[in-house]
């Protein structure tokens, strides 16, 4: 970085500086500084206040490089971040910021850039909401040693022997407890622990509730919250996967079979066609009368069986027998294993 910085110098002064701005805080990085030496470090070299705001806690330097506890200039606004300020965000909701009045410099979108990566870096490394997300990422590792997973629970203040659930909810629906956002075939996916037995656990607006296990074993509790997720549905946002029964193994099973099924096809055609047949089709797996399912959606008797009787023939199956909803259910299931996404 210093020689190419040197043959640099000659031929472009601002590509110089900015470069020297990504080897002073590489050097930072390497040396583990601190959060506070990491803002003085951006207040010095853009010669402007600068802060960061991140899991609650606001820490602010002056141009100067002495670090004011005060609020930030006249700019700030609450307690998450700054508006009026030039910011980048980092981590799940860190907000790093440069206090600049007028025009920006040429190296402050970079300065700000190598800020907020050394910030998640230094925050990630000494907080204990980072602490905790990290134990529950081992815990939930199936390929971890026994040791380790004893030295995570250690670590949450779990019990040996009291069972706990894996909450599996979409990172958009936020948290209440401890968590850690895991990348999934299905996206990113928030995972939380709730004790087994808390029934009255609040829990997220959209969630899968895996199985109670112990606490060196929550891998599979994990694996079975996330098919729940994957099944939930604007019907049923939340979904136990103990309810799931022997559609637990069939929906693990599915994730390694091979192509769609006729009746999760002829699904896929209905929802395409008219996507707001989704609770419709719902309603029909779950109850045995068109009387019942006019109740639940609202609707006349003789509308339901009009749109029933269309499901019917664009399934190719008949709904009405057990046999028939148990098909529905399947297919409902299997294409949102196969579809579902989170952002």
């Amino acid at each position: 970085m210093q020689e190419l910085v040197g043959r640099l110098t000659a031929l472009d002064a601002e590509a110089t500086e900015t470069l020297k701005v990504i080897s002073y805080f590489d050097a930072l990085i390497d040396g583990r500084a601190g959060v506070d030496v990491l803002l003085r470090g951006a207040a010095v070299l853009s010669g402007c206040a600068a802060g960061f705001h991140a899991e609650g806690r606001t820490r602010r330097v002056e141009a100067s490089g002495i670090v004011d506890t005060r609020s930030p200039g006249p700019h700030h606004r609450g307690a998450d971040g700054v508006d009026g300020w030039a910011s980048q965000p980092f981590g799940d909701d860190g907000k790093a910021w440069i206090e600049r009045d007028g025009a920006p410099h040429a190296n402050d979108h970079m300065i700000l850039e190598r800020l907020a990566i050394a910030l998640d870096l230094a925050v990630d490394r000494t907080s204990p909401s980072a602490v905790s997300r990290r134990a529950i990422e081992t815990l939930i590792d199936a390929t971890t040693t026994d040791e380790a997973r004893i030295g995570a629970a250690t670590r949450l203040h779990l019990d040996a022997t009291t069972p706990y659930r894996v909450l599996a909810s979409p990172t958009s629906h936020g948290h209440i407890r401890p968590s850690a956002v895991i990348g999934t075939s299905a996206g990113p996916v928030r995972v939380s622990l709730c004790a087994g037995a808390d029934a009255d656990a609040p829990l997220p607006e959209r969630a899968g509730v895996g199985v109670a296990a112990r606490a060196h074993a929550l891998a599979s509790s994990w694996s079975s919250a996330l098919i729940a997720l994957r099944l939930t549905s604007a019907r049923a946002p939340v979904i136990e996967a103990d309810d799931l029964g022997g559609l637990l193994v069939l929906a693990a099973a599915a994730d390694s079979s091979g192509p769609p099924t006729p009746d999760v096809i002829a699904v896929r055609a209905l929802l395409r066609a008219q996507p707001q047949i989704e609770n419709l089709l719902d309603a029909i797996a779950e109850n045995d009368s068109l009387r019942a399912i006019a109740l639940e959606l609202g609707l006349h008797h003789s509308t339901v069986q009009t749109k029933v009787a269309h499901v019917t023939q664009s399934l190719g199956f008949d709904t009405h027998t057990p046999a028939g909803r148990v098909r529905l259910t399947l297919a409902l299931a299997l294409h949102r294993l196969a579809t579902t996404r989170f952002d």
